[in-house]
């Protein structure tokens, strides 16, 4: 295009490729280039090799001891240790106060992952039954009332 300025990168790459399975994608606003890595025993530190550093290859074929860290395998090409920011999140949400409708929902979870089977059936079918309206704790109460009785009897007296 006129008047666009482009850059060309051009040196050795950091190893061989695949010729055959790499594709290039030509856009308006960009030139997409994927490149299929010959050996993938290892991950690529750049993508242009310098001069003075072997080659991953030469590395293996030395015998030298490679960068990566052969005994872990990772999933990602970055260095953190994912596991240990899961556990800093998991320790910083269980630090976090809950406010308004959300504590009051993990009040009602705490009771019902603490409670029995009986106090656990109660809260489902008072819960259930009244609409919404009703969370009570006592199946005996619970098993002898109607509280779809109640709801219509409510809505009654509203009219």
């Amino acid at each position: 295009k006129q008047g666009v300025d482009f850059a060309v990168v051009c040196g050795t790459l950091y190893e061989e490729i695949v010729v055959d399975k790499s594709k290039v994608r030509i856009k308006d606003e960009k030139v997409l280039i994927k490149m299929r890595k010959k050996t993938e025993k290892f991950e690529w530190q750049q993508l242009i090799n310098k001069v003075e550093e072997p080659s991953p290859k030469e590395i293996l074929d030395d015998k030298i001891v490679p960068t990566v860290d052969s005994t872990k395998n990772k999933a990602y090409a970055s260095h953190r240790d994912w596991d240990a920011i899961e556990r800093n999140i998991d320790e910083q949400e269980k630090q976090e106060k809950p406010e308004g409708d959300e504590a009051l929902n993990k009040l009602f979870q705490d009771i019902y992952g603490r409670s029995d089977e009986d106090t656990r059936r109660a809260m489902v079918k008072s819960f259930q039954t009244s609409g919404g309206t009703v969370l009570s704790t006592n199946w005996g109460e619970v098993a002898e009332t109607d509280y779809e009785k109640k709801a219509r009897e409510e809505m009654e007296k509203k009219k």
